[in-house]
């Protein structure tokens, strides 16, 4: 047996030759076609033409390296129907705004004659201020809001209340921000505009109590000083409940995200059932300072680009142990994620109680499943393990050392915890 390959082995190469030649140059003689050799740092391949056997210069490009996404298979895609925020990012809603760098929101500030300011223009505006720093935390400062406020109150020519006579459309919302920005267009230069804030009297309660993000599609936006802007929200008497979180919020509807709390009820005798999706995390769920969690999840956050694709690991192999730093913290792997099908994912990630999360009222790794078929307010993002009963607020939520979680036939164990963050097991099958 030995002797027979070592036969083969040296007819195999006898075949294909590869040999070294004194200097050639193209169309000089050579002996052995299909031969080749390199002269001058230049490769030769010798061919026959006709009844010659010459070296003729190589052609042959070398192919490109093969670039692979390690994360595809968790970059959900849009699939919930609506065209104008999702879960899913791959690829994002075009006339969403942009998510890193300056974007220049303009704020207008209106009263109504029911509701005439008392307050000064930059007293309203301190009411929404703060989120700028919200933004700049969550995004870990890849995302700078700037506000361009004009401090001056514009009288709107309705009373508050109908302007939301029936609940706010579309139409009727796109009317008052249009209507606002007319009054203040003999002031305002709106051509670097990005985000349009319509600042309402904070006094007034007759706007309602529902102050509404503006994200337009079909390019139904509006266009001042040459500007298209289809971005922006506008406030109503709920921001002082709220506070300059509800900003946030909104503005983070326009960048592309939805709403995780419930938009319809199904359990009355549940005081949190509105939030019966996703607890106190997220403020795109439980909006408030009070809450206690309320920064953006690792996927929405790698949804928007604050996290890069180095810092999700895509599991593909049936077993793992991974350490997943604090969510809150910049730098290192920011979360686990299992895809389950095209449309939905578990994601394990890190909580600790820093910055807006600093009510945090367990620490550890928390589990959730995302699902990108799901619209606004319908379940798009799951907390586990959820029970209303115990734990209506999930506070409890959040996976401490030794403890375990399987859902989605997803099995995540925690093995240590510290100040670094979280280390799992993560098995599936």
């Amino acid at each position: 047996m030995k002797k027979f390959l070592v036969f083969f082995i040296t007819v195999s190469i006898g075949l294909i030759p590869q040999a070294s030649f004194a200097a050639v140059k193209a169309g000089g003689k050579c002996s052995i076609p299909g031969a080749a050799t390199t002269s001058g740092g230049k490769k030769y391949v010798c061919v026959k033409t006709g009844s010659k056997v010459v070296w003729k210069a190589s052609t042959s490009v070398a192919p490109k390296p093969i670039t692979v996404d390690l994360v595809a298979a968790c970059k959900l895609p849009v699939a919930d129907g609506r065209g104008d925020v999702s879960i899913g990012g791959w690829p994002r809603i075009k006339e969403r705004l942009q998510t890193t760098g300056d974007v220049i929101a303009t704020v207008v500030m209106v009263d109504f004659s029911d509701a005439p300011a008392t307050m000064t223009p930059a007293e309203a505006f301190a009411r929404i201020s703060p989120s700028a720093d919200v933004f700049k935390e969550v995004s870990y400062e890849k995302f700078n809001y700037v506000f361009k406020p004009q401090l001056k109150w514009y009288r709107m020519s309705k009373k508050s209340s109908e302007y939301v006579t029936g609940g706010w459309t579309f139409n009727s919302h796109r009317t008052y921000i249009s209507e606002a920005a007319n009054l203040a267009d003999i002031d305002v230069d709106f051509s670097k505009t990005d985000s349009l804030i319509i600042l309402a009297n904070p006094d007034a309660r007759g706007i309602g109590n529902s102050g509404p993000a503006f994200a337009a599609i079909r390019s139904n936006g509006l266009t001042l000083d040459g500007r298209y802007i289809s971005n922006g929200a506008t406030s109503a008497y709920d921001l002082n409940h709220w506070k300059s979180i509800w900003l946030n919020h909104e503005v983070t509807h326009t960048l592309g995200l939805v709403d995780l709390y419930a938009a319809t009820q199904e359990n009355s005798a549940n005081r949190y059932d509105q939030f019966r999706f996703t607890g106190e995390f997220s403020y795109m769920g439980f909006s408030s300072y009070e809450s206690n969690s309320p920064s953006l999840f690792a996927y929405e956050r790698w949804n928007l680009g604050w996290l890069d694709d180095s810092q999700i690991k895509c599991m593909s192999e049936s077993k793992i142990t991974q350490l997943i730093t604090p969510v809150e913290t910049i730098g290192g792997v920011k979360a686990v994620i299992v895809p389950i099908s095209n449309t939905k994912a578990v994601v394990i990630e890190s909580r600790r109680p820093l910055g807006i999360d600093s009510k945090l009222a367990k620490s550890g790794a928390l589990v959730y499943v995302v699902d990108s078929t799901n619209q606004s307010g319908l379940g798009p993002v799951k907390v586990y393990p959820s029970d209303v009963t115990s734990d209506p607020r999930y506070l409890k939520a959040p996976r401490a050392v030794g403890e375990k979680i399987t859902i989605e036939g997803v099995t995540v164990t925690v093995t240590q915890s510290n100040e670094s963050g979280d280390t799992v097991e993560v098995s599936k099958g």
